[in-house]
């Protein structure tokens, strides 16, 4: 089964001069991405290679909440996916 490969750069925030760059892998060739199911499916493998790509499960000591260059990371990581999805989603539709 062929995966593809998105490749996301973010800025770090602590060092604005330097770049970090954050890259996952979704599978989505055994979807029918002309579906809603196929379409919601991709989503939530997204936001899975998101969380992980990010370590959004990890928590700053003494809270339960996120801090937030990893909000951020995981944000910026989905929608970019997301954006680039909606082109093979297109693309698809088309006939391609």
């Amino acid at each position: 089964m062929k995966k593809t490969l998105v490749a996301l750069t973010l800025a770090a925030f602590a060092l604005p001069a330097s770049a970090q760059t954050i890259s996952f892998e979704v599978e989505y060739r055994d979807l029918d991405l002309a579906s809603e199911h196929g379409q919601k499916t991709l989503e939530q493998r997204i936001d899975i290679a998101a969380r992980k790509a990010c370590d959004y499960s990890r928590h700053t000591t003494g809270s339960r909440l996120r801090d937030a260059e990893t909000r951020r990371c995981f944000e910026e990581a989905k929608a970019s996916a997301t954006k680039k999805f909606a082109a093979v989603i297109e693309q698809r539709a088309n006939g391609g």
